[in-house]
């Protein structure tokens, strides 16, 4: 429970089965212990999981089936753990006639280490994001208090403007009335050069406090430079935190889970996205970039969805012609932003559009965002839901 079924299929297991917590709103966590605790009884309930796992990891099991022996049955697990492939390998390998002891307490250990690396991973998200708020804070009230000292500085400087500009009066008045011959004394003389060294004391005051206003409007263009890329990087890192917790529901704590039971459409229209939520009904999907060593687990999500899987590696050793083949085969083109070539991007938008085929980006290569893609499109588009012409790219972030 959690780790092989979902919260979103136990809830479709309880509605089925009709079970009443006496509350309309059940707790996750309460209705994961109910679940783990019906799953050891032949009741309805127990049997109802039992038929969704083995609906869900058909596949996997029969993969399984084929082991004749403890170490290949290992083996088998080894390399569904390498390959990220847990969820479906590890009922498997539970409800394996062979496995021992010894082994279950193998597969239980590295399964709960799993979920303790998830754990640390977004622990880490979310401290930093914090140290980034304490942060942007601190420069806001430094903000602030810059912008009273400016404040304070201006209205000094206006001070010292008025006090020159008296100056400046005061000299041509005397410089007027000794023009005028109205005052030749030594004490006329004495006045005007008074006067005179006050106007260069207050010009100088002035030079000084104009630079030092300019070096304070200088620092508080800065600061608000920096307030405007925290801000961006907050927004930034809380999109990217959203994005990886709903990966991390989708994954169910990095563990790969393919979500929704297979379909036995072959092709025609779904019965609706409530009897059948993740159906992708025999169509094509075609991967383009990504990284290789994860090929086959986007492989088994879109074979465990009802699709067609295709593959290119976006122009590293495959050519552009192999592409633009498979773009013809394909109902709809997925991506990842951040593991494909720009030229490879340019030829299947250019591609897609023409053609008017749904193009998909995922925010990465992982298998979290190349699920939740996913799952936005697998429903079937009927002939009220049909794409327009021109091709549809949605940038799920």
């Amino acid at each position: 429970m959690g780790t092989c079924l979902t919260l979103a299929e136990l809830q479709r297991i309880k509605r089925r089965t009709k079970v009443e917590f006496g509350a309309e709103t059940v707790p996750d966590y309460d209705l994961h212990g109910y679940f783990v605790k019906a799953a050891s009884t032949n009741a309805p309930v127990g049997r109802a999981m039992q038929i969704a796992l083995e609906r869900k990891y058909t596949q996997t099991w029969k993969n399984f089936t084929q082991a004749t022996s403890v170490e290949h049955l290992r083996a088998l697990w080894q390399g569904a753990l390498a390959d990220g492939d847990v969820a479906g390998a590890y009922w498997a390998l539970l409800a394996h006639p062979l496995v021992t002891l010894e082994l279950e307490e193998i597969a239980f250990g590295e399964v709960h280490m799993l979920s303790h690396l998830a754990g640390s991973t977004h622990r880490t998200d979310l401290k930093t994001m914090s140290k980034n708020k304490i942060e942007l804070e601190k420069l806001r009230e430094e903000l602030e208090q810059a912008r009273c000292y400016v404040w304070s500085r201006d209205r000094i400087i206006a001070g010292l403007r008025t006090e020159l500009d008296d100056s400046r009066r005061e000299a041509r008045n005397a410089a007027f009335v000794n023009i005028n011959g109205s005052s030749e004394t030594m004490g006329g003389a004495t006045s005007k050069k008074s006067l005179m060294v006050i106007i260069e004391s207050l010009r100088d005051a002035l030079n000084k406090a104009d630079k030092l206003n300019f070096g304070m409007q200088d620092a508080l263009a800065r600061k608000a430079k920096r307030i405007e890329f925290l801000e961006t990087e907050r927004y930034r890192l809380k999109e990217e935190l959203t994005a990886m917790e709903e990966e991390s529901r989708v994954l169910e704590t990095t563990i790969p889970a393919f979500m929704g039971d297979i379909c036995a459409n072959d092709g025609g229209l779904c019965p609706g996205e409530e009897a059948c939520p993740y159906d992708l009904c025999r169509k094509r999907v075609l991967y383009v970039g990504g990284r290789a060593t994860s090929v086959s687990r986007y492989r088994n999500v879109v074979e465990g969805w009802n699709g067609e899987f295709l593959h290119h590696d976006g122009g590293l050793e495959q050519s552009f012609e192999r592409l633009g083949g498979l773009l013809e085969r394909a109902d709809l083109v997925v991506f990842p932003v951040d593991c494909v070539s720009h030229a490879a991007v340019d030829h299947i938008k250019s591609r897609c559009r023409q053609n008017g085929k749904r193009l998909v980006a995922v925010r990465s290569s992982g298998l979290g965002s190349f699920m939740r893609g996913l799952q936005n499109i697998a429903a079937p588009l009927t002939e009220e839901r049909a794409l327009p012409s021109n091709a549809e790219l949605e940038y799920r972030q």
